[in-house]
């Protein structure tokens, strides 16, 4: 399990957990499969995707910035972070065929940055028939790709948040041919937050005592 402390929230990015905080004996637990995908054109940088949830869920999308100093190699091995500052958020509804988007973010004028997309389910906000699926503080959630356990004023609730990453023009991200799937970071995924296999990363000579 991973810890990380974002502004006034702790983070525990757990993947695939068996039972939310505080899930209640005899309720139903859910399973919420959360499948966003980015499409890359030019300046501008796509989401749409599905969830198994219904209609009137709310999906939070937002961007993030990368420190200069971590490049398209240290963010294709997972080992960059984005900063805590979030650029720009947008929310959206699932649609009645369980689809939500497109959403659209601009890169223009900033091609040279390099950037992360994260999708998120966040039990907060939800509509009636969202929040009695998933609980007030996704406490019936379990068995779900992307489950993250937020801490906040003392009380765990479970999200689920899955992310993509862009890296510059000049590292090849101008345009993607296929949709790129969202990731949750985690060792047995076949791909990286790129859209590309995963490789074994090796540090630079420099890097190595």
């Amino acid at each position: 399990m991973l810890v990380v402390l974002a502004g006034c929230r702790v983070v525990a990015f757990e993947g695939v957990k068996e039972k939310g905080p505080g899930e209640q004996e005899g309720k139903e637990a859910v399973v919420v499969d959360l499948r966003p995908k980015l499409v890359l054109n030019g300046t501008q940088m796509v989401v749409r995707g599905k969830v198994s949830l219904p209609e009137g869920t709310v999906v939070t999308i937002q961007l993030k910035q990368f420190p200069e100093n971590e490049d398209a190699w240290s963010i294709s091995c997972g080992t960059a972070q984005p900063m805590d500052e979030v650029l720009e958020m947008k929310e959206v509804e699932v649609k009645k065929d369980s689809e939500f988007g497109p959403i659209l973010f601009k890169r223009k004028p900033y091609l040279d940055n390099r950037y992360r997309i994260e999708a998120i389910i966040d039990p907060k906000g939800q509509n009636g028939e969202a929040m009695a699926l998933i609980g007030s503080y996704g406490e019936h959630v379990k068995d779900s790709n992307g489950m993250t356990t937020v801490t906040e004023d003392g009380q765990e609730m479970v999200m689920i948040m899955k992310y993509a990453d862009v890296v510059t023009y000049d590292e090849g991200d101008y345009a993607t041919i296929h949709p790129r799937p969202f990731v949750v970071g985690e060792e047995g995924e076949e791909i990286n937050s790129l859209g590309e296999m995963k490789i074994k990363c090796v540090p630079d000579e420099g890097d190595q005592e």
